[in-house]
């Protein structure tokens, strides 16, 4: 358990000195979330009632990729470039694995820096709601891992596919988590946040049906994408109906 969760830490952030994850840690992605979550959430804190609350949001938004160590963003510009664009299946795989960045990449990177850092400049600084974010949007990553296939023979995710025993245990573990998550939520924004939880269900959604339409499943880049989308689209929705 133990290097299970060290391993998940690891692999989603920029701490853990490097270690592999284990086929069983991605029932612990919550526990990067929390990092991510708490270190981010403290520097909102800090900067969100600067003068200048738009600096202030980007400086926290820039904590976050240097924690995350952007590998996130990086998979939202390799889906988006593999997702978006009218190719074969097999092209689809060969742009998401290509170094270079194309134009439905270098939009959806922008484009989520730019509303993260909207959001976060209206938003009032609330640490256990993001923390409750930061974990969700993994968990639901996790999740995907347990209900659809792997689009790819090899790749970068492809130690949690092996064979983990029937981890029933690990499983129910995961499914605990995720209610903690939304309780988070929910309990911190008020009624609003629940509204925010089905909006990282629904979205989590879309990006996982249309990865298994055009490439029969998820990938690393997948999920990456998956996670950017469900924290900025919850943070929008947050900003949007705050009072």
């Amino acid at each position: 358990m133990k290097d299970d969760l060290l391993g998940a830490v690891s692999f989603l952030t920029i701490f853990g000195g490097g270690r592999s994850p284990g086929k069983s840690s991605k029932y612990w992605f919550s526990c990067a979330g929390i990092v991510i979550g708490l270190l981010s959430g403290l520097a909102w804190q800090l900067l969100g009632h600067t003068s200048s609350r738009l600096l202030g949001a980007a400086l926290v938004v820039l904590v976050v990729v240097v924690i995350t160590g952007a590998i996130h963003l990086d998979g939202l510009a390799d889906a988006a470039d593999g997702l978006l664009a009218h190719l074969e299946r097999e092209r689809r795989f060969g742009v998401m694995s290509s170094p270079e960045v194309g134009t439905f990449g270098i939009v959806a990177v922008v484009a989520a820096l730019g509303l993260m850092t909207l959001a976060f400049s209206v938003l009032e600084p609330n640490v256990v709601m993001l923390i409750g974010i930061f974990s969700l949007s993994r968990e639901l990553a996790a999740l995907i891992m347990e209900v659809m296939p792997y689009a790819k023979s090899e790749g970068i995710v492809s130690v949690f596919n092996q064979s983990s025993g029937g981890q029933v245990k690990a499983k129910l573990i995961l499914g605990a988590e995720m209610i903690v998550s939304c309780a988070l939520i929910v309990l911190s924004f008020g009624s609003e946040g629940l509204v925010m939880v089905v909006v990282m269900f629904v979205v989590q959604g879309v990006i996982a049906l249309r990865a298994k339409v055009l490439i029969g499943g998820y990938t690393g880049d997948v999920l990456g994408a998956s996670i950017v989308a469900t924290e900025i689209l919850a943070l929008v929705t947050g900003a949007l109906m705050q009072r």
